[in-house]
């Protein structure tokens, strides 16, 4: 099993547990897989912004000093995907789950040779359209934490049967990030950690098993807030 990038250019770069795509250059690598998980069609452009905010100045320090790196040439950035959040805590509160999502922005993971050292969020209009602009510099662990799951979920039965596009999924309000795949035929959703044992963290849950355990923490929230949406 690989992890892929379709419909634009197909360059890899293996990693020891799977292959990540992060504009290398071993495309043949795609021939190789009979299912994946593969990145979307991104927005023109966004590689681009990347750049620019890559080589910005951010007194006192550089957005490299920050990121921890010396050269903009030292860095590769992933191929993107997106960042998808829960319209209303009401609709968790309802027990309705993933169609109730909206994409908010495109993710960028900052790579240092195979290590993840920050990622790079670009925000997206509701249709998936163009990109408008920069909206942040991440340097928490959920970069590389996203990378574990990905690497736990290259041995999922269902992942070497169909196709599964990467998302990533979050719910701030209560403390909920996930990664997930979204296949034509289910969805597979990969907590990550701090989880704070309301669920298991690498664990893949169904869209129903999600929304069971959301259901309670959306409606515990309401109560301390009346009113409260994300």
């Amino acid at each position: 099993m690989c992890i892929r990038q379709t419909q634009i250019n197909k360059a890899f770069v293996s990693f020891t547990l799977t292959c990540l795509v992060i504009g290398g250059t071993f495309g043949d690598v795609a021939s190789r897989c009979n299912a994946a998980i593969i990145y979307p069609k991104a927005p023109d452009g966004g590689r681009q912004v990347v750049y620019k905010y890559l080589e910005a100045d951010l007194k006192p320090k550089t957005v490299l000093d920050f990121l921890g790196v010396s050269r903009i040439e030292d860095l590769t950035i992933a191929e993107p995907y997106g960042d998808y959040g829960v319209d209303a805590l009401t609709n968790l509160a309802s027990g309705q789950f993933l169609s109730k999502v909206k994409l908010y922005s495109w993710r960028y993971l900052l790579m240092h040779g195979t290590d993840t050292v920050g990622a790079m969020v670009l925000n997206a209009d509701e249709k998936r359209g163009k990109l408008l602009k920069f909206s942040s510099l991440d340097k928490t662990d959920f970069s590389k934490e996203t990378l574990e799951a990905l690497r736990m979920a290259e041995q999922l039965p269902q992942v070497k049967k169909q196709d599964y596009e990467i998302r990533r999924l979050d719910c701030p309000s209560i403390l909920f990030v996930a990664v997930w795949l979204h296949g034509k035929s289910d969805d597979i959703i990969i907590p990550l950690p701090p989880t704070w044992a309301r669920w298991t963290a690498y664990q893949p849950y169904s869209e129903s098993q999600m929304a069971k355990l959301l259901k309670p923490e959306a409606e515990k929230k309401m109560k301390e807030l009346p009113g409260m949406i994300d």
